[in-house]
């Protein structure tokens, strides 16, 4: 067996040091210092503190196992330091000043070394025993038991609890159990602390250390449980090789046998003793010899300077080099060079809910970019969907926004149904908040972040989730992602070109880009305009104002395509009857001819104008003329014949409207004419022109003389229920203005005249 039976030393204060003790139980502590010819050095693992009431003055104490280095002997230095600590994120962190290290002289600012490169350090429940998850804790004996998370309590963090059910008792067994993913070699040394409690006093409780499959063991020991928070501590010393995956196991097997039995194991955290011993992976600070650091973007560092992994500056600052910025809130809502893709949420400006809070436009937020929203008592963030949701199960991510409240409350935050952690605030500041979570499977249509609050009223801007357990600077988001790993600049005031007052390309505070003189915009919503406003543009027009176009700068194909294409048609409008009782027509019968102006039609008809209005095929008329006789069917009983000549070439109509009359003698034929004043085919929607209908008599115009109110007018489409719509309105008058509202693709206006004074 393996197991490292370390041993135990009290560090007493001495009382006339007037020095305090300030460790805990958990700490990592060191002491290092040069006695020529040696170098004194000792790393510890605090098991106990407190006073020790049997001396004089009640000293204080702390006890700690020896794991490495020199055993602390009476006469010598015994000044120990904290390094870190094994489950206190608080105090996790220490500042390193040598001069007889490797490398040396330089100052390190250190930090999580016993978290980041953990074997094991769950912070939420749903594990399975067999597969491996740094993450989560995990059981033996499922059916058996019942679990539960909680994130804190007084002495604990990072709960997770079994309890016995109802189910009958079975040969499994039951307990805790971690599967370890990273290979492990022989002679690595692993660390296992816990804390542990149970509803009863528990004696000889198995620990092992091995293969997952249990062939093997590395380690082994047992424990006692009581009913109070207990720390344990375990050092294992590998002795197998590597290509088997390791498991940590507590085996209640015979302990746990009433329903409601339960026990406890908490701020759990199993690493390598390298990685606490060392601080290779731990610097995130250091000024002097720089050599030795690796950097996960400029490799390894050489000579002296100062490396920082975040550094903030103001007031005189020069930089040469690359630089990635944010504003004075810690993240980039001005200003921002980094990774393109990182916020996920993929639209963090503007939001979308599930229960939509009040937009509170007049709130400015601190990011400087987007909405605030007053949520009441929650507020539930659509930050992803269900198939992202799916493909992230089990990796880490934080969720941070910005919060404002008026009065002291609290903030509860769950992913889906989950329940992630609780947030005190008691300032009336704006205040960013992240908790980082594991993302876990659900059964919601999207990945849900829900805000409770214990107070209605709050504000909350700027949601970002993004990989990882420390927020960010803020990266706003629009509704589109780029799911790259490409780094870029994003800017939302400022310029580019020229000068830094007067830049060439402007970044305006409206969210507008134009240039130096204006003579070009660009604006949000993507409307826009050139030589000062004479070329504008939508997504659906492009509107020209006072600009002048010459003929002979276009190609043939464009002069063809510009010039305007029409039909007229030409021949006599009048049968003459000597009386009504006659039958025969001068002439037997009328030639009209149609003429195509600038194009030729690919194919023709001609139409007539039945008593409902609607225009029907005279069939057989594929050409340019046509002959109409006095008693062709569709005449239909009537003295006056509407007919209409149609050509189409590529996928638009041109028509013109002939009139034909019966006359007889003793009287003048009444014919009306409709004129456009600006043509009859419009381009790209765009229609203005006014229609003007005149009446003659015989050759005579006798416009002037009816009334106005005679005049109706009639529109005829492919649409009927429209035009059933526009022909109930009032539309009367000699004259009848259209636009765009009135014609869809084409339509055709007729003009019914009462003649009557």
């Amino acid at each position: 067996m393996a197991t490292y039976h370390y041993p135990k030393y009290k560090i007493i204060i001495s009382p006339d040091s007037k020095k305090t003790q300030g460790l805990r139980v958990g700490d990592v502590v060191r002491r290092q210092y040069f006695d020529n010819p040696n170098l004194i050095y000792s790393l510890m693992i605090v098991l106990e503190t407190g006073t020790d009431s049997i001396a004089e003055n009640e000293p204080a104490y702390f006890i700690g196992a020896l794991i490495e280095g020199d055993e602390p002997q009476n006469g010598e230095l015994l000044d120990f330091v904290r390094i870190t600590s094994l489950f206190d994120t608080d105090r996790s962190g220490a500042l390193y000043l040598t001069a007889s290290d490797s490398e040396s002289p330089f100052m390190d600012v250190i930090d999580v070394p016993a978290f980041e490169n953990s074997l094991c350090f769950p912070f939420t429940g749903g594990g399975s025993p067999d597969i491996p998850d740094t993450g989560k804790y995990a059981c033996m004996g499922e059916s058996l038991l019942s679990t539960s998370y909680k994130q804190t309590e007084a002495e604990a963090g990072r709960i997770f609890r079994i309890t016995r059910n109802a189910t009958a008792n079975s040969n499994q067994k039951t307990g805790f159990r971690q599967s370890i993913g990273k290979p492990l070699e022989h002679s690595q040394r692993v660390i296992i602390s816990y804390k542990i409690r149970a509803s009863k006093q528990i004696q000889d409780v198995p620990v092992r250390f091995g293969y997952a499959t249990g062939e093997e063991t590395d380690g082994s020991d047992s424990i006692d449980i009581d009913t109070g928070w207990q720390y344990k501590l375990h050092l294992v010393t590998i002795d197998y090789p590597k290509q088997y995956r390791r498991s940590f196991s507590i085996d209640l097997t015979g302990f746990l046998l009433i329903e409601g039995d339960w026990a406890e194991i908490a701020d759990l955290n199993i690493v390598l003793q390298a990685d606490i011993s060392t601080f290779s992976n731990a610097t995130k600070a250091r000024v002097g010899k720089i050599k030795g650091i690796i950097d996960p973007v400029f490799g390894v560092l050489d000579g002296y300077g100062a490396y920082f992994q975040n550094l903030y500056a103001t007031r005189n600052v020069n930089i040469a080099g690359t630089l990635t910025a944010g504003d004075e809130n810690g993240f980039s809502s001005t200003f921002y060079v980094g990774k393109i893709h990182k916020n996920v949420i993929p639209n963090s400006i503007e939001g979308e809910f599930e229960e939509f809070p009040i937009r509170k436009p007049e709130v400015m937020t601190p990011a400087g970019i987007g909405y605030t929203w007053q949520m009441g008592n929650s507020a539930k963030f659509i930050t992803q969907s269900a198939g992202w949701r799916k493909s992230h199960i089990g990796e880490k991510y934080c969720f941070s926004l910005w919060v404002k409240a008026d009065k002291p409350v609290t903030l509860s935050i769950c992913q889906d149904e989950y329940f992630i952690q609780s947030i005190d605030i008691d300032s009336s500041d704006w205040r960013r908040i992240s908790v980082a979570f594991v993302i876990q499977d659900s059964e919601e249509l999207s990945l849900v972040m829900r805000v409770d609050s214990s107070v209605p009223g709050i504000l909350v801007p700027a949601p970002q989730l993004e990989a990882g357990t420390t927020p960010s600077q803020y990266q706003p988001t629009d509704g589109t992602l780029s799911y790259v790993e490409d780094y870029g600049a994003w800017f939302t005031k400022g310029g580019i070109g020229g000068t830094i007052q007067n830049p060439l390309l402007k970044l305006n505070e409206d969210g507008s880009i134009s240039s130096r003189d204006g003579s070009f915009v660009i604006k949000p919503d993507g409307t826009g305009h050139f030589a000062s406003g004479r070329f504008k543009w939508t997504k659906d027009t492009i509107t020209l104002q006072d600009v002048t176009i010459r003929w002979e700068d276009f190609d043939e194909e464009a002069k063809e395509n510009m010039l305007p294409k029409s039909v007229s048609i030409t021949g006599t409008d009048t049968f003459h009857y000597a009386d009504e009782l006659e039958t025969a027509a001068e002439p037997e019968e009328i030639h009209l001819y149609a003429t195509e102006h600038n194009f030729t039609g690919t194919s023709r008809k001609w139409q007539y104008r039945a008593p409902d209005f609607s225009w029907k095929d005279i069939p057989g008329e594929n050409r340019d003329f046509i002959r109409i006789t006095p008693v062709a069917h569709y005449w239909e009983e009537r003295k006056t014949l509407s007919v209409r000549y149609v050509s189409l070439s590529g996928s638009n109509e041109y028509a013109d409207i002939f009139t034909v009359n019966k006359l007889f003698d003793g009287s003048s034929p009444y014919s009306i004419y409709i004129t456009s004043d600006k043509g009859t085919v419009f381009r790209n929607g765009i229609v203005s022109t006014v229609l003007k209908a005149t009446v003659l008599k015989g050759s005579e115009d006798v416009t002037g003389r009816i009334p106005e109110s005679n005049f109706r007018w009639i529109k005829t489409s492919d649409n009927p229920v429209a035009d059933k719509l526009w022909n109930s309105a009032d539309h009367t008058g000699k004259t009848l203005e259209i636009t765009g509202d009135d014609v869809h693709r084409k339509a055709v206006f007729n003009c019914e005249v009462i003649i009557s004074t």
